[in-house]
């Protein structure tokens, strides 16, 4: 029981490393989130709930790749501890592995943060140029959006010739 406590006494500085790196790694995606919002008033894009949720998304993904690193470092420090008494040697017991993940997901955000207006413009645009280019080589589609397009048309002609008359009736 006393080797535990020892584990834990060692271990206390690599868990307050961990939690900080945590800590960190939520900053850095609420900046990133931060700037995301300046840019967009900035476009004078409407800013609605979908980026959150992508914001929520992206910290579960990040917090779940970063658990999966740490349970590895909790593995290879234990191992390394274990060693450590066995043959009276000091290796380092660091989480190596959550600060890789960490310095990963961090260089992820530094990127979209200094990703600049106009590509991500020129990405939404490319993106709907596929879009469309899908939605034409489907023979279905094409004829769907005709049919809307035509009966688009015939609305605007009837609410127009509606228009004119109730101005005409109204000028008699």
């Amino acid at each position: 029981m006393g080797q535990f406590k020892d584990f834990f006494i060692l271990a206390s500085p690599q868990l307050i490393m961990v939690a900080v790196i945590y800590v960190l790694v939520l900053a850095v995606i609420f900046l990133d989130l931060w700037s995301g919002v300046r840019k967009a008033k900035k476009r004078g894009e409407y800013r609605s709930s979908a980026g959150l949720r992508r914001t929520i998304d992206k910290i579960c993904r990040y917090f779940n790749m970063l658990l999966i690193v740490t349970i590895i470092d909790l593995v290879q420090m234990i191992a390394i501890w274990s060693l450590n008494t066995q043959s009276e040697t000091m290796l380092p017991t660091l989480p190596v592995f959550t600060f890789v993940g960490a310095i990963f997901a961090c260089f992820i955000e530094l990127k979209s943060v200094w990703e600049k207006n106009d590509k991500k413009e020129k990405a939404k645009m490319q993106e709907t140029a596929k879009l469309i280019q899908t939605l034409l080589k489907d023979k279905d589609t094409t004829e769907h959006l005709t049919a809307f397009l035509a009966y688009l048309n015939e609305n605007k002609k009837s609410s127009t010739a509606v228009n004119g008359q109730e101005s005409t009736s109204t000028s008699n």
